[in-house]
């Protein structure tokens, strides 16, 4: 038995498209010299519409101090940084509809969804808050209409409390209302004819009888949104224009125009024009922020929470306005960011929600399971209307003369509605690319947040991107609760799972697909690993980059001939038969071989008294980088430093650097980015240095939600004087842990699938050995890491930045996107006996875009 909560519903586009040729003329006129509406180009001077009387040309704004509006701003950058594509969100839906589940709750439940909404720990604060906002919502007027309606359904074993129901209807305006669940075809014809009669038929299908089954109640907030520009467009001047998706990649599309007297801003802390475009009766009005740059949109979100402050600098111009027409749908599965957020016990086994059900009996204890957004937006010239659906599922837990301003969008740009009331976000949003029609964003999972690109693969460049989001996972469940450095290589890691899995099957290998984020199809992620692979060959002038595969197998046993042929083929492994009665021999060859493939950095991966008398094979990956600073620092201002950790400051050999770096702060993770090229541009450095010194742990459970190709667009050239540890780092681990926390673990089990490494023959994963050396100095870098897999067991004017306290770092490739190595530093080269100079007075330029972290 379980609930399935669709929290919120709404709609909203800009103006029904079906208005007639009859509707534009008794607005703007006729066309001039053509019978019919056609697209026609800017005219010289466009005239403000002659027939509206001085009050529809009035429009009073006086910006507020707005509450209850933390968690809209949050929700919208959160949905922003994970791509960089056109997305629409209600978080006034949304939060009505988690509102509505605080009031049902208790315990922890109760306290992180009130806590992540921002809400009053008195109770009558809040519904008094809701109430006031839903009355304002449902003011009527004939200049608009906004229609909200909740309700929830419940089927014959649910039994809410007569408390529950009365706060419900009173002050959140929803109605309890029984439904047959039993009756799938029935029940789903019954939702969906409600939700389409509030939608006006925007959202006819919402759920259907599969989506029922075993739900004992529904939970649904339905919004529509349908109004007219106060300063409305005249369709006879929208004409073509290019649209910048990217600096070299414009689109033509239809731009409406207008010029009249509007409240705007050309904001100098976000680089930007902010436009209020005002609805009719002026209760509602769309604001538009064009970033001035092509770049500048990602600096917006990062520091998106001071819009609400900058509004207030928004004064009467004449603004020439030039805006795209655009249509789009847009799917958001919103559980992860919720758990991401802080709301994790609604998800648990543990979740109370006793509102919902009279007595929370054993057979309708429940927690949520997934919570889904269904949006749509179109903008053309009259007007507005809005839809939007929320899906929550619980389960059983078992002037003239004033100077012109010109506002043209033509390059991404972010929206918001708002109720000029109450303040309440209705949407948030952003275009990127007018053309587009659907779009979604999922979160199937806690820690699969972050997207990649790859722009240099042809036609596996998104597939392959999804192999970056398991080197975020590895090095949070390595590093997170670890003192001391941890330096582990996810491409040697990845690189020894891809032979398992080459001869995996049934659960094994879904976990160990899972885990690389994979295709499902065999020669499809053969086609991703290989490509994979043979990108880990470099040797330029400034960086060399080497791996290598090895297989040793037992001389008694017989592998499989299409497992061999894969091996070879597709992995580009060497092939060694070994006989493991002798283990001092098989440690000896296999030691050799490590040696050589990494340049002698790492001597050995294997110990004879590791190799269990067991053992039928060894898989090995060796990986070796070696990289020279772009620019690289001088020796002779290397001198003693203090680096803190854990209260104490230790004396290291602290390296100095007065360059133009890649630099940010990114407000999301409290952390500076720096990178540090490698010679020709490919490979770099991001180190990331946490603003407080105490910040290390925190950082590294953020990276999830705001990955490298999050971080990367935020990052600009900036005159730093950086200061740095210099580090060498020999590094071991047995990675079985980290792995089973990432979900393989039938690896490591009795139950693991190896059916397609032998014939007639299985085998299982004991542990994973991996070892990594670095050392980077004033000249560069020089890493190698070394992987064993064996069955039985598995081994395998400037801005000052001191990187003084641990630091998490990762060197990758720029045209691929793809990490090398990664980790944290806790502790540098240790200098004995010297005392720490005390540092010069040097005069800092100061940023406003970066605030001083240290000094």
């Amino acid at each position: 038995m379980r609930l399935f909560l669709v929290v919120f519903l709404a709609s909203f586009a800009l103006c029904d498209k079906n208005y007639t040729l009859q509707d534009i003329e008794n607005v703007f006129g006729p066309p001039q010299g053509a019978p019919s509406i056609e697209l026609q180009p800017p005219l010289a001077d466009a005239q403000v519409p002659t027939n509206l009387t001085e009050n529809d040309l009035s429009d009073d704004y006086s910006p507020s101090v707005a509450d209850y509006d933390k968690f809209d701003w949050i929700l919208t950058k959160r949905i922003a940084v994970t791509s960089n594509e056109n997305f629409l969100i209600s978080p006034l839906g949304l939060k009505l509809a988690l509102a509505i589940l605080v009031e049902a709750s208790t315990g922890a439940t109760h306290a992180e969804i009130s806590n992540v909404l921002g809400l009053d720990v008195d109770n009558e604060v809040v519904r008094k808050k809701f109430s006031e906002i839903i009355d304002s919502l449902q003011t009527k007027s004939s200049d608009y209409i906004l229609d909200l309606g909740s309700r929830i359904y419940v089927g014959s074993s649910v039994h809410p409390p007569q408390q529950f129901a009365a706060i419900a209807e009173n002050f959140y305006k929803t109605e309890i209302t029984s439904l047959d669940f039993s009756k799938a075809d029935l029940a789903a014809d019954s939702i969906n004819q409600w939700v389409s009669n509030i939608t006006q038929g925007r959202i006819p299908n919402l759920v259907d009888a599969g989506d029922l089954q075993g739900v004992v109640s529904l939970v649904l907030n339905t919004l529509f949104f349908k109004g007219t520009w106060r300063h409305q467009f005249n369709p006879n001047m929208t004409f073509n224009h290019d649209f910048y998706i990217q600096a070299n990649l414009t689109k033509p599309t239809p731009f409406m125009q207008t010029k009249n007297k509007f409240f705007f801003t050309d904001s100098v802390k976000y680089n930007a024009k902010i436009l209020r475009m005002p609805y009719k009766t002026g209760n509602f009005a769309m604001y538009i922020i064009v970033p001035n740059s092509l770049t500048g949109l990602p600096h917006i979100f990062n520091d998106i929470s001071g819009v609400r402050a900058e509004l207030a600098s928004l004064t009467k111009h004449l603004v020439d306005v030039k805006i795209p027409k655009f249509e789009f749908e847009y799917t958001s599965q919103l559980d992860g960011l919720l758990k991401e957020l802080g709301v994790r016990q609604a998800f648990e086994d543990t979740a109370s929600f006793p509102g919902l059900s009279r007595g929370q009996t054993p057979g309708n204890r429940m927690r949520v399971s997934k919570v889904l957004q269904r949006s749509g937006i179109v903008n053309n010239e009259i007007g507005s209307v809005a839809y939007s659906a929320t899906e929550i599922t619980l389960e059983n837990k078992f002037g003239e003369d004033e100077p012109k301003a010109i506002l043209v969008a033509n390059k991404p740009f972010m929206f918001f509605i708002q109720d000029e009331k109450t303040r309440q976000l209705l949407f948030t949003g952003r275009v990127s690319d007018p053309s587009l029609f659907d779009g979604a964003f999922k979160l199937p999972s806690l820690f699969a947040v972050n997207i990649a690109t790859l722009d240099c693969l042809d036609g596996a460049a998104s597939d392959l991107s999804r192999l970056n989001f398991f080197d975020i996972d590895l090095l949070r469940y390595t590093a997170e609760d670890r003192p001391g450095n941890v330096m582990i290589s996810p491409a040697s890691i990845k690189s020894t799972l891809a032979m398992i899995l080459e001869g995996s099957a049934g659960t094994t290998e879904d976990e160990i697909r899972s885990a690389l984020r994979l295709s499902p199809y065999k020669d499809e992620f053969r086609e991703q690993l290989n490509t994979y692979l043979n990108l880990l060959h470099v040797n330029t002038r400034g960086v060399s980059i080497e791996n290598a595969n090895g297989v040793f197998v037992s001389n008694k046993l017989k592998l499989n001939k299409d497992y061999v042929l894969m091996i070879q083929k597709v992995y580009q492994s060497e092939l060694r038969q070994l006989d493991f009665a002798y283990t001092n021999n098989v440690s000896e060859v296999i030691n050799k071989w490590v040696f050589e493939k990494t340049k002698g950095l790492i001597p050995g991966i294997v110990e004879p008294a590791n190799i269990s008398p067991k053992a039928e094979m060894i898989l090995a990956n060796a990986l070796y980088f070696k990289g020279s600073w772009a620019i690289a620092f001088n020796p002779r201002y290397t001198r003693p430093g203090c680096f803190n950790y854990r209260g104490a400051c230790t004396n290291v050999a602290m390296m100095e650097l007065h360059a133009e770096l890649n630099c940010a702060y990114v407000e999301n993770l409290r952390a500076h980015a720096v990178e540090l090229l490698y010679e020709g541009g490919d490979y770099s450095m991001i180190l990331l240095v946490p603003r407080d010194r105490d910040g290390i742990s925190q950082l590294i459970r953020d990276l999830p939600y705001m990955s490298l190709p999050q971080i990367t667009p935020l990052m600009e050239p900036t005159d730093v004087r950086l200061i740095m540890p210099k580090f060498t780092v020999d590094y071991s681990e047995n990675m079985a842990l980290p792995l089973r926390n990432m979900r393989i673990e039938s690896l490591f089990t009795k139950n693991a699938n190896l059916s397609g490494i032998y014939e007639g023959a299985s085998s299982q994963v004991d542990n994973i050995i991996h070892k990594v050396h670095m050392s980077v100095d004033e000249k560069g870098t020089t890493a190698a890491a070394a992987s064993g897999a064996m069955v039985i067991p598995l081994i395998g004017a400037e801005l000052l930045l001191k990187v003084d306290r641990p630091f998490v770092f990762f060197i990758k490739s720029n045209k691929m996107g793809l990490v090398l190595f990664e980790g944290k530093i806790e502790q540098p080269n240790i200098i004995e006996n010297v005392l720490v100079e005390p540092s010069k007075n040097i005069q800092n330029n100061q940023n406003r875009r970066y605030p001083n972290p240290y000094f």
